[in-house]
């Protein structure tokens, strides 16, 4: 399927303007801070004079841990200082703006006393509805695009010279298949924490397993991977880490608990 999109919605000045990718992301953003308002456990952790001021602070955190494993990733993109602050030539990880959540927002929520891991889990919940989204605006974009196919019927083929995917070539979808996983993620979340009662910490432990173990799949298909190892991308290994971790710290506290109850 031919893709003639321009990712640049308006134009201001030079690199300025309203971009496809922006837009989605901003979307994805609105509708999850609108549904997490909406679930019970929002009136439960008294959230509502400081939930701005938490979202603010996210976005913020999010940003600078994206783009901080993305130099990190590829520091040879980013040969002088100022190219860290080029957010318009793009270079963004979503799994560093997980892991810089995880390390920093703790802080601040201790720091205005709010519990962290019930929240944790309330955000957890939707967080991949906001990256499901948020992926349409990397196919419009064309980053984080697939490895070269046959000309087929689900294969994209770009065709406008602004996207960042390189145009004339049927490409594997990658947006779409990392989209997909991820609102099933996100049903999926949800659909546990409805009928289910769980104890606090372990939604967040099962969306940083799943967004991870989503990102390690789609990373074969992709053809902007950060190659470390012969088979491994530099993501993949991160994500890696994240799931084994997850494993290992619960392994040792169902342990715990075993050793208590016996």
């Amino acid at each position: 399927m031919n893709f003639n999109f321009d990712p640049q919605l308006i134009h201001i000045y030079g690199h300025l303007g309203i971009h496809s990718y922006g837009l989605f992301i901003a979307i994805g953003i609105i509708i999850s801070m609108w549904a997490i308002k909406q679930n019970k456990r929002f009136a439960q952790l008294h959230l509502k004079n400081v939930y701005l001021d938490i979202i603010t602070m996210t976005i913020i955190i999010a940003c600078i841990g994206g783009r901080a494993l993305a130099i990190l990733s590829e520091p040879h993109l980013y040969p002088d200082w100022y190219d860290w602050f080029a957010l318009w030539k793009g270079g963004f990880s979503t799994l560093g703006s997980v892991l810089g959540i995880i390390l920093i927002m703790p802080l601040y929520l201790k720091k205005i006393q709010i519990s962290i891991l019930p929240l944790f889990d309330l955000v957890a919940i939707y967080a991949p509805l906001m990256q499901a989204i948020g992926r349409l605006g990397c196919f419009t974009a064309g980053c984080c695009y697939g490895k070269a196919t046959t000309n087929n019927a689900w294969s994209i083929i770009y065709t406008n010279p602004h996207t960042l995917a390189p145009c004339g070539v049927a490409l594997y979808p990658t947006q779409i298949y990392s989209s997909f996983m991820l609102f099933t993620i996100f049903l999926f979340l949800f659909f546990i924490a409805q009928k289910y009662s769980n104890k606090n910490g372990q939604l967040f432990a099962l969306y940083l397993i799943l967004v991870s173990t989503e990102r390690f799949i789609i990373d074969f298909w992709r053809d902007d991977r950060i190659m470390t190892t012969t088979y491994l991308s530099f993501h993949q290994i991160v994500a890696l880490c994240i799931i084994i971790t997850i494993v290992i710290f619960y392994y040792f506290l169902a342990k715990r608990i075993f050793k208590e109850l016996i």
